[in-house]
């Protein structure tokens, strides 16, 4: 990519991508940035892969691919891997995102594939502004938020975990 961009998704039906074991949904490259990506009133069904993989910026330098991920009300139901993996290295305190809203979804049988290394079906590493409320979350991977620079605002409140482990926030 070698502008930036937007990408929205409104009501639409995702389903059967599951033909190999790891097919993703939305993979960002290295160096690409979109300014936001919004996912609103989706289904996504049977799917192997990861759903919205932000997570090429792994040199540790303060780079991400999204500023601002919104995902809200949508459905996922058997997916394999994590439905985010959100990713921002580095200690660069000069940048103020990336910034993740997830609300109002409903995640069942989410993200337990072996293949799915950080054992969450939400993963966030040094995102600075993170929001998950009023989500439900039936026999899913737990969330798992790494803080790692700056002072990085969390909130996740109003959820249901049935079958799922609570969120595991941590220090770096």
């Amino acid at each position: 990519m070698l502008v930036n961009y937007r990408f929205n998704m409104v009501d639409s039906i995702v389903e059967d991508l599951n033909i190999d074991h790891s097919f993703h949904f939305f993979d960002s490259g290295s160096r690409a940035f979109a300014d936001s990506i919004n996912i609103t009133g989706n289904t996504f069904q049977n799917i192997t892969g990861d759903l919205f993989r932000m997570d090429k910026e792994q040199d540790d330098l303060g780079i991400y691919n999204t500023e601002y991920l919104t995902i809200h009300n949508n459905t996922f139901d058997n997916i394999g891997a994590a439905i985010v993996k959100l990713y921002r290295g580095g200690k660069d305190e000069s940048t103020f995102g990336p910034h993740l809203s997830f609300v109002g979804n409903k995640v069942v049988n989410a993200s337990q594939d072996k293949r799915n290394k950080q054992l969450a079906s939400v993963y966030a590493h040094g995102a600075q502004v993170v929001s998950i409320n009023d989500n439900q979350f039936t026999n899913a991977a737990p969330i798992v938020i790494e803080h790692t620079v700056g002072e990085p605002i969390t909130v996740i409140k109003n959820n249901s975990f049935t079958k799922t482990a609570q969120p595991n926030v941590k220090e770096l």
